[in-house]
């Protein structure tokens, strides 16, 4: 690839940059490229859980999360793509220390329109009757929530931007920012120039390693985290809920039929800082042994599980947990999209219509984008949680 030009270049080809391509391409600005160094959803998106809910501790969240599961509702229907959506229900468990937070929170989504209901223990067992809740004071039960399949709506939000004109390279590291008088002016691929006038760094974790010397690094840290796979026995082959265990940090989630994910968020379970270009792929021996007791303690039928393995992922992690998007205060015309810390997924489609917002001037997504500017870690305004959940590393 000799020197190509494009008025806008989105780098980085997972979820979220596909999902801006998308809706950028819809709204015609100009002509759209992608370029991802890899192939579509071999980074960070591939290997998430990918799940579908609602329930957040923060009023705007929960009115991103609710658009985003509606859309991942209808518009597989309208269009004709299969993400693979499975609606399984998502039930969170809390011990009394959480229990007050959990009420509220749980009362707050449902103002906020959120099919959520607060169970006590009895209520809990009657729909996970094989978990031990002795130490549980109160749940929330999300029905409608779920999961979907990451690399399957990359791929689609691929081929939807495709449709409407953007451009899809993949395979193509690219090695720097070209940046002139204060102004990006493009990217140097290992294939070429590619120049543009507008550039979104969608990369993730890889965000500062983008950015290099160019401009002040963004406040986001590589974390790695790790996932667990056990087919469950057949006492619990009927295990199909989300569980998210507050007491200890772990989630549980099926993947397909008699397989759970098991993963976990607690401080301990996100402490390793890494090089996201050396990252290790496998789950540790440690962290299999940890997931599975706490599978254990909450399911004594996990006793009898086949372990098969696991791997490591990355979250690229901001102070709040929160996502940065906006323009460089230094550097015009570079806009970051990055340091979702585990949130990137589920709000991806209402990421999509923000960036769009944010790059062409338009306001037709009913979110603002300034709600995730980057200075509000500078104004001391992070984005904070009226009743948080203790021992979480991720909200």
């Amino acid at each position: 690839m000799e020197s190509t030009n494009t008025d806008i270049l989105i780098i980085g080809g997972g979820v979220n940059g596909t999902s801006i391509a998308m809706a950028l391409a819809e709204r015609n600005p100009g002509k759209i490229t992608l370029v991802e160094k890899g192939g579509l959803a071999t980074g960070a998106t591939g290997r998430s859980g990918a799940m579908v809910r609602e329930h957040y501790l923060n009023v705007e969240l929960v009115k991103m999360a609710s658009d985003a599961k509606k859309f991942f509702e209808e518009w597989p229907q309208e269009t004709g793509y299969d993400l693979k959506f499975q609606t399984t229900g998502r039930i969170l468990l809390f011990g009394e220390t959480d229990a007050g937070a959990a009420i509220a929170n749980g009362e707050m989504n449902r103002t906020e329109g959120v099919n959520i209901e607060t169970l006590n223990p009895e209520e809990t067992k009657k729909l996970i009757p094989s978990a031990n809740l002795n130490d549980i004071g109160v749940s929330l039960y999300e029905p409608e929530a779920g999961y979907a399949d990451p690399v399957a709506t990359t791929y689609a939000f691929a081929e939807e931007a495709q449709k409407k004109g953007a451009q899809i390279i993949t395979r193509t590291p690219v090695k720097n920012l070209l940046i002139e008088s204060g102004k990006v002016t493009g990217v140097e691929t290992v294939n070429g120039k590619i120049k543009a006038e507008i550039v979104i760094n969608v990369t993730g974790p890889w965000a500062n390693i983008l950015i290099g010397h160019n401009d002040m690094p963004l406040p986001i840290t590589p974390i790695r985290v790790q996932m667990v796979h056990l087919r469950r026995p057949p006492n619990l082959e009927m295990l199909e809920h989300i569980i998210i265990d507050h007491t200890c940090g772990a989630y549980y989630r099926t993947d397909g039929k008699p397989n759970t994910l098991v993963g976990g968020e607690s401080p301990e379970d996100m402490s390793e800082v890494v090089n996201p270009d050396t990252f290790g792929l496998n789950a540790d021996h440690d962290f299999i042994t940890r997931f599975w007791n706490r599978a254990i303690n909450r399911f004594p039928d996990f006793a009898d599980a086949t372990c098969r393995g696991g791997y490591g992922s990355l979250y690229d992690m901001t102070p709040d947990a929160n996502p940065i998007l906006g323009e460089s205060p230094n550097i015009s015309g570079l806009y970051n999209v990055a340091g979702f810390s585990g949130h990137g997924f589920k709000l991806s489609p209402i990421t999509g219509e923000m960036v769009a917002d944010l790059v062409t001037g338009e306001s037709k997504s009913s979110h603002d984008y300034n709600f995730f500017r980057s200075s509000r870690f500078e104004e001391n305004s992070p984005i904070t949680p009226a009743r948080p959940y203790s021992g979480r590393a991720h909200q």
